[in-house]
Parts: structure tokens; C-alpha cells; sequence
């Protein structure tokens, strides 16, 4: 018997054209740009009601620069609330397309045992973190902001010729610290973490 020889010939393809580089961003640029853009807006929503919060102090209450920073405050606000309701939405598309469909008992439940998780866990190590002390000399500036507001409405025990002057020192106060924590110590920290996350 015979063997046939079975040759083959494989003919060169030409090499494929070239193409121009796509000019794409990274895959974590996108949501770091962001972020930056959220900590960005909301340290101008806060410095923009510390601002109100001082003007209206030194000018009066119905001063055009107080309603021109409250203004300011605000359209800061639209950025991070739009952002928001974004990544809320594609998130909840997310999960029903996964097929999550838990009954509103079930998470609840679950939303139980982890935040028991949480609070067991908290330790004094926890409360000596420089950044949780940051979040509670902030909660303690929101109290006097609370303060202010009781005893402005007349729910604290104070003279009546004084209420207004210490109701609104106390809220002022509340608000200018709490601003202040948030501009120079909370956001600027998130976005250290943020530039240095990869």
C-alpha cells in the first residue's frame, strides 16, 4: 500500500492595519473622577454654609451675601444628590437583574445581625482612631447646633430676653464647628485616602 502525501500550503496573511490607539481612561479613573468631583462639591456645600452661617453673624439676617452663599451651598448639594440617586439606581438594577429579591423580613433581619456585629466589635482601640474622633467631636458640635434650636424654640429653660442671643450663639456655633470639621478635617482625610488608594 501506498501512503498519499498530503501537502498543505499555508499562504502568509498580510500583517492587519494599524490602528490608532484608543484614547480611554483607565477602568477605576472614571469613578475616582467621581469622587473627587463628590469630596470637591461637598467641601463647597460646607464651606458655603459656614460662610452663610458668618455673614449672616456680621450682617444680618437679611443680607443679599448670606442668601448669595446659601445659594452657593445648595447648587453644591445638586452634584453629590444626583450622584447618588445614579449609583442608587444602577445598583437596584443591578440587583434585580442577579435575581435578588429578599423579602423586606429576611433583610431587615439580616441588617440586624450585622449591625450587632458592628457595635460588638466596638472597642476602645476603635474610639482611639484619630478618625472617629474626628466623627465625634463633630456629633458634638451638631448637639449645640441642637441646642441652639431648643432653645431658640422655647423648650429650654432660659430668660426670655436672652433666648434669641444664646439660642442663636449656640446654633452658630454648632454650625460653624461642625463646617469647619468637615472642611478641614473629614473630606480633606477622604480624599488623602482616596489619592492614596489605587
Amino acid at each position: 500500500m501506498a501512503v498519499a502525501e498530503v501537502v498543505l500550503e499555508v499562504h502568509p496573511q498580510p500583517p492587519p492595519p494599524p490602528r490608532e490607539p484608543a484614547v480611554a481612561l483607565p477602568d477605576l479613573a472614571v469613578p475616582k473622577l467621581l469622587q473627587y468631583l463628590y469630596l470637591a462639591s461637598a467641601w463647597v456645600a460646607c464651606a458655603g454654609v459656614a460662610a452663610a452661617t458668618a455673614a449672616r453673624r456680621a450682617l444680618g439676617d437679611d443680607s443679599p451675601v448670606t442668601y448669595a452663599f446659601l445659594k452657593v451651598s445648595i447648587g453644591a448639594l445638586a452634584f453629590p444628590a444626583l450622584l447618588v440617586l445614579i449609583v442608587a439606581l444602577r445598583l437596584l438594577r443591578a440587583m434585580c437583574a442577579a435575581g435578588f429579591r429578599l423579602s423586606l423580613r429576611t433583610f431587615a433581619r439580616e441588617i440586624q445581625i450585622h449591625s450587632s456585629k458592628m457595635f460588638g466589635a466596638l472597642t476602645w482601640k476603635v474610639l482611639l482612631n484619630p478618625a472617629v474622633l474626628v466623627v465625634l467631636v463633630s456629633f458634638l458640635f451638631f448637639l449645640l447646633l441642637g441646642a441652639g434650636v431648643l432653645v431658640l424654640g422655647g423648650l429650654l429653660p432660659v430668660e426670655e430676653s436672652q433666648r434669641e442671643k444664646i439660642g442663636s450663639a449656640l446654633f452658630d456655633t454648632g454650625v460653624l464647628g461642625a463646617m469647619a470639621m468637615s472642611c478641614f478635617v473629614i473630606i480633606p482625610s477622604f480624599a488623602l485616602k482616596l489619592w492614596r488608594s489605587k
